[in-house]
């Protein structure tokens, strides 16, 4: 059975570039991206306090009227609010450009909640920073790793950030349990936060032996 890998990226590694700890670091990563296309990172700097608050701040989210949610709306597919569609009726999302940015969550949360939420904005700015931070670390890892540094500035010129805020409902009665269709992502790095820690764990991932 395949196991994905899990790669360390806490505090306790002390990963500065160019140090044994980040060269040995970016190799696993890489060897990971160019077998499984993925792997599991171990990040600390999303605390469980913070993790908590995203996930009850998404609930509040979802929980919104529907004539609420569609206004988020974007020219992008699948960028803006879905809700039931057809093929895959089990999944529903929002989402929002520039989101670690104050700029880029304000605007979204302005639709949302036209008298503000203070406390949505700053748990997702802060998720969002951080998550920015370690798909940075990442990025500049597979850069060096390939001997392509020096177009890493170029790169992050055009780098803007994308949060999504996902929710699935349980399948009903002789309805299929699939949340959504088999894809790959079109952008270089995805970073997906499961809820894990409630016993939701729905990724499915094809490996190159097809498995």
């Amino acid at each position: 059975m395949h196991k994905l890998p899990t790669i360390d990226f806490t505090n306790k590694r002390n990963l500065k570039p160019g140090s044994t700890s980040w060269l040995a670091t970016s190799i696993e990563a890489t060897r990971a991206l160019e077998q499984y296309g993925c792997f599991i990172p171990k990040f600390d700097k999303v605390t469980p306090d913070l993790n908590d608050a995203v996930f009850k701040g998404l609930q509040d989210l979802f929980d919104l009227p529907t004539e609420v949610k569609v206004q988020n709306k974007s020219t992008k597919p699948l960028y803006g609010y879905v809700g039931q569609i057809p093929f895959i009726p089990l999944y529903g999302s929002m989402g929002f450009d520039y989101s670690n940015t104050h700029d880029g969550v304000k605007s979204f949360v302005d639709v949302m909640w036209p008298n503000g939420n203070e406390a949505f904005s700053a748990t997702v700015l802060a998720y969002n920073r951080l998550v920015a931070e370690l798909e940075e670390m990442v990025t500049r890892m597979v850069f060096e790793t390939y001997g392509v540094e020096k177009y890493l500035d170029a790169h992050r010129k055009m780098v803007a950030y994308l949060c999504r805020g996902m929710k699935y409902r349980a399948p009903e009665k002789n309805e299929t349990n699939m949340g959504f269709v088999p894809h790959t992502d079109i952008d270089f790095i995805t970073v997906l936060h499961q809820n894990g820690e409630n016993g939701v764990n729905g990724l499915e991932v094809k490996a190159r032996d097809g498995r």
